[in-house]
C-alpha cells in the first residue's frame, strides 16, 4: 500500500544508507519480478557504485555510476529492508541487493512488485516509468501548475487524482480523506469544479499527504531498516473517512458509506461530500 509519503520516506532513508556503496550482486527467488535474468542481472550490477537514490512517483530509483539504474515498484506493498554486515533479516524475499561491505538489502513483495535494471540514458523510453507525473511533493507541484493540469479535463476528480499520468504517487489508500477534506465527491467531474473547488483538491492533497510524513507514514509499513528501525506512526485511526464505512463523520456525524468508483471502493460522507 506503499504511497508518496512511504516512497518519500523509503528512498531518503535509503540514499542516506546505500550512496557511496559497491554492489557485489543480486540474489532472485521470482523471476517473473524482474526484466533480466539473473545471470545477466549480476554482469551489470557487479561493482557498479551506488550515486543516489531518488523517487518518481510511486517508483523508487537506485542510479549506479555505471550507467545503470536499478528501479524498484513496491506494487501493493512490501518490505524494503537494510542488512548490516553479518545481519541476517528473518524474512523471505523475492531479491536480496549485497554489497561488498557485507551489507545488503532484501525486497518482500506483498503482492506484485517490479525490480528492473534499465540504461539511465534510456529511462526516458522505459514504457512502465516514463510517463509517471510530477509528484505533490516537488516544489513545481503549485496550486498554479495544478490548475493548468485540470484545465479543459472531464472525467471524475478520484479516478483524475489516482491516474500516475496526471499526479504521480497518490494511490486509494488516501485519496478518499482527500477529498473529503475537499468536500466533493469522489464522481465530481473536474468540468464542474469551481476555482474554489480546485484550491480545496489542491490544498487537501498537501495536507494529507504531509500529515502523514509528518506522523512517519502509515503505521503498517516498516521503514528501511526493518526489524531494527520502526513503523510509520500515522494507524487507521487517523483515517477521516477511509476505510471507516459504517462509522460517524467526524464533522457531521452522517454515516460514512463505501462506493464503488471504477476498479476500486471510495469512502465518504454523503452529508459533507453530495453528489452534483
Amino acid at each position: 500500500m506503499a504511497e508518496l509519503p512511504e516512497i518519500a520516506k523509503y528512498t531518503a532513508q535509503m540514499d542516506a544508507t546505500l550512496a557511496g556503496k559497491v554492489l557485489s550482486g543480486v540474489e532472485i527467488t521470482q523471476p517473473k519480478s524482474t526484466n533480466l535474468g539473473e545471470a545477466e542481472f549480476n554482469a551489470r550490477v557487479a561493482g557498479a557504485v551506488v550515486a543516489r537514490a531518488y523517487y518518481r512517483g510511486k517508483w523508487i530509483l537506485l542510479e549506479l555510476g555505471s550507467g545503470d539504474t536499478l528501479l524498484l515498484n513496491v506494487g501493493m506493498g512490501a518490505d524494503v529492508l537494510f542488512q548490516e554486515p553479518g545481519v541476517v533479516n528473518s524474512d523471505k524475499w523475492q531479491a536480496r541487493i549485497g554489497f561488498t561491505d557485507g551489507s545488503a538489502f532484501t525486497v518482500r513483495f506483498w503482492w506484485i512488485g517490479k525490480l528492473l535494471l534499465v540504461r539511465t540514458a534510456e529511462l526516458g523510453e522505459e514504457p512502465l516509468i516514463k510517463d509517471v507525473a510530477l509528484d505533490p511533493f516537488s516544489p513545481k507541484f503549485t496550486l498554479d501548475y495544478f490548475r493548468d493540469l485540470l484545465r479543459g479535463q472531464r472525467t471524475g476528480v478520484k479516478a483524475f487524482i489516482l491516474n500516475q499520468k496526471r499526479i504521480g504517487g497518490i494511490g486509494n489508500m488516501y485519496v478518499h480523506d482527500i477529498l473529503f477534506e475537499a468536500r466533493l465527491h469522489p464522481l465530481t467531474k473536474i468540468s464542474v469544479l469551481s476555482d474554489d473547488d480546485v484550491e480545496r483538491i489542491y490544498d487537501a492533497i498537501q495536507l494529507v499527504l504531509r500529515e502523514s510524513a509528518a506522523k512517519g507514514t502509515f503505521a503498517f509499513e516498516r521503514d528501511f531498516f526493518g526489524e531494527h528501525g520502526g513503523w510509520g506512526g500515522e494507524g487507521s485511526d487517523d483515517f477521516r473517512v477511509g476505510y471507516r464505512e459504517g462509522e460517524p463523520c467526524p464533522v457531521c456525524g452522517t454515516t460514512i458509506i463505501a462506493l464503488k468508483t471504477g476498479s476500486n471502493t471510495g469512502y465518504l460522507c454523503p452529508n459533507c461530500q453530495p453528489v452534483r
